[in-house]
């Protein structure tokens, strides 16, 4: 799952998102129900969870979800995203990036009791699915699914009926036409006040790309010789600074907010923080990551939905690789040893590497490497008192000057 929302803190609590499975079905925050989707093209009706042709990628690796699904001539394109109006709305807007009109039908399950007021869905009696407009056709059940009436083409027009059940197991389809270019945009909303958005006016995707790119500048910046862990980086300390915004936030996704520089989200995720997760946030592996566990991890978060299930848990492993440190003085010295690059990937031998702004006990540390053929050559600037050394480059060098540039051997260990 793939959490999509906007950064701060609202009424004491996260701005409510959602989370986005690789399907494209949508799981609102503390609301309890599920959005699914449907495409009745001219040929037949698919649906994600049965269908092969369906891509999913993060639009500029933000929390932007495009779930793609193939029909006649292109794409039906699902957009989900978070926009920062009022309490936090969850944007699904679908695309028809093919040459024949179809149909979406939006499908609220597992509600309690769902009913229609014009253009808004109320679902457990507050404002849940705003539509741009009155659907054309719905269908509704209790305790089964709507495919029978959605798919089969028999949904109904007119009024939709009010529908409840108290163990949650309404499910209501609403279809909307979509002409062939065009988009369609609703709402999932988190407050009370939802009738009043103007769908229009909200962002568009594009729009929201641009203003996370904004926010993932902030904190320790790393260029590394691998665009696919780069990708998958941007993406994930996304979904830490949101993960942070959790009423009860993890230890391990607190430790990597720290560990990248993220100090306001991280200074606010420990507040919230229960005491077990303190002490987890608190503890730190006994040695540095190795390549595989690198590879492992870079690999599960370029899966569809996977960057979520792993973003806090990359990002220590790559702030590990780039600087780890030891728990104990360094042997001999009085000083503090960071180890810079533990382990070198044979595809980053030769690549240029710039860290910056990274944060350690001591203080921020950066560092740069450059190759003069074979062998390479360190720029450093450290905090004062700290020793470093960078195996990965060369076995056998280390300093304890605060600054200063080296060319090494390039001889690992």
């Amino acid at each position: 799952m793939t959490r999509v929302g906007t950064l701060g803190i609202a009424d004491g609590e996260g701005r409510r998102g959602a989370r986005v499975d690789s399907r494209g079905v949508v799981t609102p925050d503390h609301l309890g129900w599920t959005l699914d989707w449907r495409i009745g093209a001219d040929d037949r009706w698919r649906t994600p969870q049965h269908e092969t042709a369906v891509r999913q990628t993060l639009l500029d690796d933000t929390p932007v979800v495009r779930t793609a699904m193939r029909v006649p001539g292109g794409d039906a394109v699902a957009d989900v995203y978070g926009v920062p109006q009022g309490h936090g709305f969850v944007v699904v807007e679908v695309t028809n990036d093919s040459p024949a009109p179809f149909v979406v039908a939006l499908v609220v399950r597992a509600a309690r009791a769902v009913a229609v007021t014009e253009s808004t869905v109320i679902i457990d009696k507050r404002p849940g699915l705003l539509l741009p407009r009155v659907p054309s056709r719905w269908a509704v059940a209790t305790a089964r699914s709507t495919d029978f009436e959605v798919c089969g083409g028999v949904a109904q027009e007119g009024p939709f009926p009010a529908t409840r059940d108290r163990s949650g197991r309404v499910e209501a389809a609403f279809l909307l036409p979509v002409p062939h270019r065009v988009s369609v945009r609703a709402a999932i909303a988190s407050a009370g006040d939802g009738q009043l958005v103007d769908l229009k006016a909200l962002p568009s995707a594009a729009e929201v790309a641009r203003g996370w790119a904004a926010q993932l500048a902030r904190g320790m910046r790393a260029e590394l010789p691998d665009d696919r862990l780069m990708s998958a980086l941007r993406a994930a300390r996304a979904q830490v600074m949101l993960a942070g915004q959790d009423p009860r936030p993890s230890g391990v996704v607190f430790a990597a907010l720290e560990d990248w520089g993220l100090d306001a989200e991280a200074d606010a995720a420990w507040r919230r923080l229960p005491g077990r997760e303190r002490r987890r946030a608190r503890s730190r592996p006994d040695r540095p990551p190795s390549l595989g566990e690198l590879e492992t991890l870079t690999a599960r978060a370029a899966t569809p939905g996977g960057v979520g299930s792993v973003a806090a848990e990359l990002l220590l492993c790559v702030r590990s690789l780039l600087a780890w440190e030891e728990p104990e003085r360094a042997r001999g010295s009085g000083d503090e040893q960071i180890i810079l690059l533990s382990e070198l990937p044979e595809s980053w031998r030769g690549q240029p590497i710039e860290v910056h702004a990274l944060p350690t006990r001591a203080g921020p540390l950066s560092y740069a490497v450059r190759w003069h053929g074979s062998r390479p050559a360190l720029l450093w600037t450290a905090p004062p008192g700290v020793r470093i050394c960078a195996p990965g480059l060369d076995a056998e060098w280390w300093s304890d000057d605060p600054q200063g540039e080296t060319l090494l051997t390039g001889a690992a260990a």
